[in-house]
C-alpha cells in the first residue's frame, strides 16, 4: 500500500512541475504568486503523506488531522493565489 502511496505522489509533484512550468511560460506573474502556489502544492503533497502513513500505522485520527492541517491551507494558498495572480494573466493572453 504505502508502494501505491509514493508512486501517486510521484505522479503529482511530475504533473505540478510540468504545470507550473508551463504556467510560468504563459503568465509573468510576480514572484510571491508562484511561492504561494509551489508552497501550497507542497502542503498538500505533505498532507497526502502524513495522511498516509498515519493510515498505515493505523492512526487515523492523525490522518485526518493532517489532512485538514496540511492540505486545506495548502489548498486555500493555491486557489487564491491562481485566483488572484495567475488566471487575469492567463485571460490577457
Amino acid at each position: 500500500m504505502e508502494s501505491i502511496q509514493w508512486f501517486v505522489l510521484g505522479v503529482l509533484f511530475t504533473l505540478c512541475v510540468f504545470g507550473f512550468a508551463y504556467a510560468s511560460l504563459r503568465v509573468k506573474a510576480p514572484w510571491y504568486a508562484w511561492g504561494a502556489l509551489i508552497g501550497g502544492a507542497l502542503l498538500v503533497m505533505f498532507g497526502i503523506a502524513w495522511a498516509g502513513s498515519s493510515f498505515v500505522e493505523g492512526m487515523p485520527s492523525s490522518g485526518a488531522m493532517g489532512l485538514t492541517l496540511f492540505c486545506g491551507p495548502g489548498i486555500i494558498a493555491m486557489t487564491l493565489a491562481w485566483r488572484y495572480w495567475v488566471a487575469p494573466g492567463l485571460k490577457g493572453n
